[in-house]
């Protein structure tokens, strides 16, 4: 395993642009156990108002919806939000250890990927994605991947499987990303309460419009 890391990794730093060394990657590792096998566990407290009723407006919580990308005449959104991490710490430093969870799995840090944006409603303004992360850095067979952003110190991710990349990158599933992340955080010993949240954001081919809140245990 360590083995394969240090490639990934190296990869990753490299920047392989050429044909050669694309078809050198391996393909996309499975994920560690993806089949709804994680034991779900009763959501933390601290988000109980955001239970009981959907969330329709991003102003509503901090909480993204969806992420978007960028257009001639404003945003567009593109994928949904499915997963909500509540890390035992603020902001930055929050964010990065939810993302520590996926480099010791091995997942490389800022992939090859199209640039996206999420709503920030504190400052009243789209935000470029914080962190990324996927199992590999091409994604030529297909890969998972996920996007972060960190508001009021709630981390909103967005996990998919991606088709493979050629001739472009595309949603293959919602699902496999979604049970991938819980499978991963609940191995790492985090809190995963899988459909915890409506966001009332559903998508094909296969979101069901609720994200799962995964909390880092005391």
């Amino acid at each position: 395993m360590s083995t394969r890391r240090s490639v990934l990794r190296k990869v990753g730093l490299a920047g392989i642009g050429t044909t050669a060394g694309v078809a050198l990657l391996p393909s996309p590792p499975d994920a560690t156990d993806p089949s709804g096998t994680v034991e779900a566990a009763t959501p933390p407290e601290e988000i109980a108002d955001w239970l009981d009723e959907p969330i329709t407006d991003e102003s509503d919580a901090p909480i993204g919806r969806y992420h978007y990308e960028p257009t001639s005449d404003g945003y567009r959104a593109t994928a949904p939000f499915n997963v909500v991490l509540l890390p035992d710490a603020d902001g930055e430093r929050g964010l990065e250890r939810v993302m520590s969870v996926l480099t010791n799995e091995g997942w490389v840090r800022n992939p090859e990927e199209y640039t996206r944006f999420a709503w920030d409603r504190t400052d009243e303004t789209y935000v470029r994605q914080e962190a990324t992360a996927a199992q590999t850095y091409y994604g030529t067979n297909g890969r998972r991947h996920v996007r972060c952003w960190s508001f009021e110190s709630v981390v909103s991710m967005q996990a998919h499987e991606d088709t493979s990349a050629r001739p472009k990158h595309g949603i293959a599933s919602y699902q496999r990303g979604r049970d991938t992340v819980e499978a991963i955080f609940a191995a790492d010993g985090w809190a995963v309460s899988p459909g915890a949240i409506d966001l009332r954001n559903e998508k094909g081919p296969d979101h069901d419009g609720v994200a799962t809140v995964i909390a880092e245990s005391p």
